[in-house]
């Protein structure tokens, strides 16, 4: 362990001489050699890919943190040092125990799990049995305005609520791909006991789920944040058990009940009322758990404007990758390193750092290297509600995440910009890199929900994330990339073209300091979803309230920390 831990003190130590000697009016424009330094040490095997909560992640957060302190930035809170301690919980399903779905009554049709259904691990119980009979009802879907409403006239209370993962095709992309990753919320609040989610039949294959269901076989493993009472974090808490059924098994369920998938699914989308099943379901799962932390690393610039120095800009990009997965494919390297994913995003956070620390811009900036992103975004959801500042001085984010650096790419995508007043600046950025603005290529997949800004944009805070772009060979650089390396122990820091990633953070930094000088505060545009669905005023300052019915880890580990004591 020592001698791990001065192999990343070394590499610091070296960068920090580097920065020493060099005169700071002869740094206007990032170092290629820098950010390769930063990518080939966050991306090697010494690492064994950074997953949230192992050692190899707190080595990489160290070699951030001292990062931070030799480009001269401080610790976002006094006294606390760089690192904003995470309590974690890590949970998965017990595949040695039953995990099972079934038709108790009604039917008589077998499903078989990993082809038919899969059961996903519950964060607030360890053993979960749930009996009762299924109401489908269509999307699951409340319009704010009052226009529709899909769990109108019927009682959920106690029962299994079944319903297609989708939202009305009428919606905006942003908004539907919103509305249906809510929809287990609203299950919950209307008191179901269980809940079994249906693929829609617009999907062409099961590949989707086949995948999937292969991780699952794999041990993968899930993380929620916990309070400060040791309870884990879940926007759905009283919503004791859940399935998703694959296209398959959506035809099964449906058949038993005597409909017809591919006509309901029309319906639902129609709007159709509530449908009692006249069938009963029982979800059984045995989920195991443990209690870990994993930080969080954090530093301040102070701005140069006194008038505007208390607002923050943050500047993110997430530290954690994939982890080791013995076996994986077969294959013989085992180690997910993670450079493009996200090595790049954060020596560009660092680089940036370096950059600005000599000229602050007006407004205070953030750094931020989030842990825990690959388990669903849960460094930046726990940060965006407890920041080091208050709230409300958090007037905007940038977030770095997997900027595809293979080929010399001459355009970028800057996703969520138009729906706020940082279109400017980031147009402006752009153009004074040489680089055309191009809208999104593929709206249907709402990018902008799928990494950790969307933490801060629930909190109402304006958002952009910026990669580089289509042209130039981007669409088939793009294309390749997730065919061949995503998330796959291929994606090594020999694989990234450091003259592009040396591009992109010229750009990012001009993005971080053209916000930061902004003479209007960062804000939506007017009407926007993002506004009106998550409005700063109104997001309130802690975490939603917890149910008693939560566990206590602390009482059920034998004294296991959490990381809050």
């Amino acid at each position: 362990m020592r001698s791990n831990v001065l192999t990343v003190l070394a590499a610091s130590a070296m960068l920090c001489s580097c920065n020493a000697a060099q005169d700071p009016d002869d740094r206007p424009a990032a170092s290629q050699t820098r950010l390769e330094a930063h990518v080939r040490f966050l991306a090697d095997d010494l690492l064994e890919g950074r997953e949230a909560g192992e050692r190899g992640h707190e080595l990489a957060a160290l070699y951030v943190a001292e990062q931070f302190r030799a480009n001269g930035l401080v610790p976002a809170k006094r006294g606390e040092g760089y690192f904003q301690q995470v309590p974690l919980l890590t949970y998965q399903l017990d595949l040695d125990a039953e995990n099972t779905l079934e038709i108790t009554g009604g039917a008589d049709m077998a499903l078989e799990y990993g082809s038919d259904y899969l059961i996903l691990p519950q964060a607030t119980a360890t053993t979960v049995n749930v009996e009762a009979p299924a109401v489908f009802i269509g999307l699951g879907y409340t319009a704010a305005d009052g226009s529709r409403d899909d769990f109108s006239g019927i009682d959920l209370e106690g029962k299994i609520a079944i319903f297609f993962t989708d939202a009305p095709s009428t919606l905006s992309p942003e908004e539907r791909a919103h509305e249906a990753s809510v929809t287990l919320d609203r299950i919950s609040r209307a008191g179901a006991a269980g809940a079994i989610g249906l693929t829609p039949t617009d999907f062409e294959t099961d590949d989707g789920f086949k995948q999937y269901a292969g991780l699952m076989r794999a041990d993968m493993s899930m993380m929620t944040w916990l309070d400060e009472a040791g309870r884990p974090y879940s926007s759905s808490p009283d919503l004791d058990a859940y399935a998703y059924a694959s296209l398959a098994g959506t035809s099964k369920i449906l058949e038993a009940a005597g409909l017809e998938a591919q006509s309901l699914f029309d319906e639902a989308h129609a709007g159709s009322a509530p449908i009692e099943l006249g069938l009963t379901f029982r979800i059984s799962s045995q989920t195991s758990r443990s209690a870990t932390t994993s930080p969080n690393v954090v530093a301040v610039l102070p701005g140069s404007d006194p008038d505007k120095a208390g607002e923050f800009v943050i500047l993110s990009a997430h530290l954690d990758h994939e982890g080791v997965k013995p076996g994986f494919e077969g294959g013989q390297d085992t180690i997910f390193n993670g450079a493009m994913d996200n090595a790049t995003g954060v020596a560009a956070l660092l680089e940036t750092s370096r950059l600005l620390a000599d000229t602050p811009p007006a407004r205070s900036v953030l750094f931020i290297a989030l842990t825990a992103e690959e388990k669903g975004l849960i460094g930046s959801d726990f940060y965006a509600r407890f920041p080091t500042v208050a709230r409300e001085q958090v007037v905007a984010n940038i977030n770095l995440d997997m900027p595809v650096m293979k080929y010399d790419f001459s355009d970028v995508i800057a996703y969520g910009a138009e729906r706020s007043n940082l279109l400017e600046p980031v147009a402006a950025a752009a153009k004074a890199n040489g680089l055309e603005l191009t809208p999104d290529p593929d709206p249907e997949s709402s990018p902008i929900m799928r990494s950790d800004q969307y933490s801060w944009i629930r909190q109402g805070v304006p958002s952009v994330f910026a990669i580089p772009g289509p042209a130039s060979g981007g669409e088939m650089a793009h294309g390749f990339f997730f065919y061949q390396d995503y998330h796959r122990p291929s994606d090594e820091a020999s694989g990234v073209y450091y003259k592009a990633l040396t591009r992109f953070t010229d750009l990012q930094t001009d993005i971080v300091r053209n916000i930061a000088n902004m003479d209007a505060r960062p804000q939506w545009n007017e009407g926007d979803f993002f506004a009106t669905t998550f409005p700063l005023e109104e997001t309130p300052l802690s975490t939603e309230p917890l149910t008693a019915a939560h566990s206590n880890l602390r009482h059920e580990q034998s004294g296991a920390p959490t990381g809050l004591e």
